[in-house]
Formats: C-alpha cells, structure tokens, sequence
C-alpha cells in the first residue's frame, strides 16, 4: 500500500533554471566572459566546477584554481539573490494543487534533493508547510543514483520505503527509487527510463491521488 509520495524539488515542483542561467549570466559580464544560450545548455546538469570550466573555456585568459574558487563563490552567492525572489507564482503548474490533494486524503508528502538549497526553495515558495519530511544535499553523502536521498525521506517519514511513491524528472532519480525499492512515476524525459513504473509529461498531466488509489486497490485484489 502507498502511504506517501516523495517529490524530487527541481523540474517536477518548481524550476530554477532562469536563475542558475541569470547567475550565470551576472558572474560572466562581470568579469567579461562571453555567454550564451549554447554555454548554458553546455553546463545544464553539470556541477559548479565543471560547468565553471566550461564558461571559462570562452575566456580570454587562464584563470588559477584560487581564482575558479572565488568565481564558484561568486556564482553560487548570485543564485541564493536570484532564488530568494521565487514565490508561490514560481511553482510549476500542477505541483502545489497535487500536494495539497495528497494530503487531504491522508497521504503524507515529502521532498528528496540533492540540492542544499531544498529548503530555502520550499520556504520562498511558500510551500514548506506541505511536507512531512525533506532530506536534501545537506544530510546525504551520495547523489542519486544512490537511493539515500530516498531511503532517508521514507525514514523521516516513518514510512517503510516500499510503501511509498516517488515522483522524479530525472533517469537517475528513478533508478534510485527503484534501488530504494520504491514504485516512481517518471516525469518529461524520465518518462522513458527503463525503470519508471507511471509516465507523465508533467504533474498537470497525471492526477497522482487517483493514482495512489489505483495502486492501493490493486495490491488489495
């Protein structure tokens, strides 16, 4: 039986695409680097350090490991100003009416990220309260494929890990449930991963309550 949903944060509750992009942006002009759309889908996905190499690739001079240092900084403190302008109005369609539904038919709610902003994110949006349980970059050593972002989310949930759904955009956060022993629902591109178990486009195409229903039904017969 389904007794909670775990929803990843970025692609399937919000985005914060434009403001990784505009911080970006920001760290280039100011220290006139050529950027644009192609260098961002270039550094799309990638971490810090490495999507930093790829801007600096388009410099005119070679920068030392001190001074990537001081850019990663740099960036990473433009993307808490950009992120800290993000409200309600930010949440991708369907994410806030989906959560709320869940959660008055009893079933809890959570949020796994490998983000360390997870919660700053939840509270600008003005949604944290919507949650049992968040487990994000902070309290976990090992990124997704791993399912402890999972495991540690059902955990603080008291919930056992088979008993919950998770809901990712993302290949590896799939696999990941599926290690965790989780059923997931995969979202846009992980729609096609081998180990989504429900596909959607987005959280506006797939009632995720009625699904839950039918799943628990299901292992009823």
């Amino acid at each position: 039986m389904i007794h909670a949903v775990i929803f990843n944060l970025e692609g399937v509750l919000v985005t914060t695409d434009a403001c990784h992009k505009q911080s970006w942006r920001d760290m280039a002009t100011e220290n006139g680097i050529p950027f644009d759309d192609n260098t961002f889908e270039r550094m799309r996905g990638l971490g810090r350090m490495e999507a930093l190499d790829i801007l600096l690739s388009r410099a005119r001079r070679r920068y030392t490991d001190s001074e990537r240092l001081v850019l990663s900084m740099r960036k990473a403190d433009l993307y808490m100003e950009h992120i800290s302008n993000l409200d309600k109005s930010c949440a991708l369609p369907g994410a806030i009416e989906t959560v709320i539904a869940l959660r008055h038919s009893g079933i809890r709610t959570a949020v796994a990220s490998s983000s360390q902003h997870a919660r700053f994110i939840l509270k600008h949006l003005g949604i944290q309260d919507l949650f049992d349980a968040v487990a994000d970059g902070n309290l976990i050593e090992h990124p997704t494929p791993h399912p402890e972002v999972f495991l540690l989310a059902a955990e603080k949930m008291h919930i056992a890990p088979e008993c919950c759904l998770v809901v990712d955009d993302n290949g590896a956060g799939i696999e990941a449930a599926h290690r965790a022993g989780m059923k997931a629902v995969g979202l846009s591109d992980a729609a096609y991963e081998p180990f989504t178990d429900y596909r959607a486009e987005d959280l506006e195409n797939i009632d995720i309550l009625a699904l839950v229903h039918q799943i628990n039904r299901e292992k009823k017969e």
